[in-house]
């Protein structure tokens, strides 16, 4: 475990923990990934990487879509952390999954000891809050683990944040990110809340969130940019994967 974490955290990556596979298994997510998954795994190595760069909330955009598009930033990450980990165990098999995973990875990560699963469905560190991305790497290597998992309090200020009031299927970051033609409720939802992609109501409003730290990945640090910008290029950003369309038509419900 200790050679793990210090191959790991030579990367720059602070923080990582252990899940067995055993402990997820029951709750494998049915994805075109799964066919990655090492024969006989055995662990989930996980990562966080915050992503808070200021105090002050971007404009119109959550803070996850004010940083560089994770999934490269973060999956270069992971990839090194593979590549040096097969070379220390070559008998060994490492696959790495971002986003698109068959682990369920907040109930993972908590199973890890890297925090509590919150009420919204996301994972809060105790450092991060939930301002962190979640990536793993799955492998045949025993690892000793133990199971942490732990919900928060419940409190329920994130639920009652929420103007949907609907956390698990159409919360106002679903809708955003809705291709097909918006609802005049849909708009005036969007309009009302000040959001053009993305939604940190039910995070902001989180008591474990108050004092989250800033983060130290240098990529999300000089990638940020507080607002989306008509015209502006999209490649590299969250948004990009629905394509300019769908982000300037929720922009121009502001200039309407």
């Amino acid at each position: 475990m200790n050679k793990i974490k210090e191959i790991a955290s030579k990367t720059g990556i602070r923080d990582i923990g252990f899940c067995s596979f055993e402990q997820i298994k029951p709750y494998l997510l049915d994805c075109r990934a799964k066919q990655r998954l090492p024969k006989n795994s055995k662990t989930v190595i996980l990562f966080l990487f915050p992503y808070k760069v200021k105090e002050q909330r971007p404009d119109k955009i959550s803070r996850y879509a004010a940083v560089p598009d994770y999934h490269k930033i973060c999956g270069k990450y992971l990839k090194k952390i593979k590549d040096n980990l097969k070379q220390e165990f070559p008998e060994n098999e490492f696959e790495f999954f971002l986003d698109n995973s068959p682990v369920p990875e907040v109930y993972a990560a908590a199973c890890a000891g890297l925090g509590v699963k919150g009420e919204n469905g996301l994972l809060i560190s105790p450092k991060w809050g939930s301002w962190c991305f979640i990536g793993e790497i799955v492998t045949d290597l025993e690892i000793r683990c133990e199971n942490h998992f732990k919900k928060c309090s419940l409190c329920g200020d994130c639920k009652k944040a929420c103007p949907t009031g609907d956390l698990e299927v159409k919360c106002l970051s679903a809708l955003s990110q809705q291709k097909k033609d918006l609802e005049t409720r849909e708009k005036d939802l969007l309009k009302q809340n000040n959001i053009i992609w993305g939604c940190d109501l039910c995070a902001e409003s989180c008591p474990l969130n108050k004092n989250a730290e800033l983060t130290y990945i240098k990529e999300f640090i000089s990638g940020y940019r507080n607002s989306f910008v008509s015209g502006e290029d999209i490649t590299g950003r969250a948004y990009e994967w629905r394509g300019e369309k769908t982000v300037l038509r929720n922009s121009n419900l502001f200039n309407e």
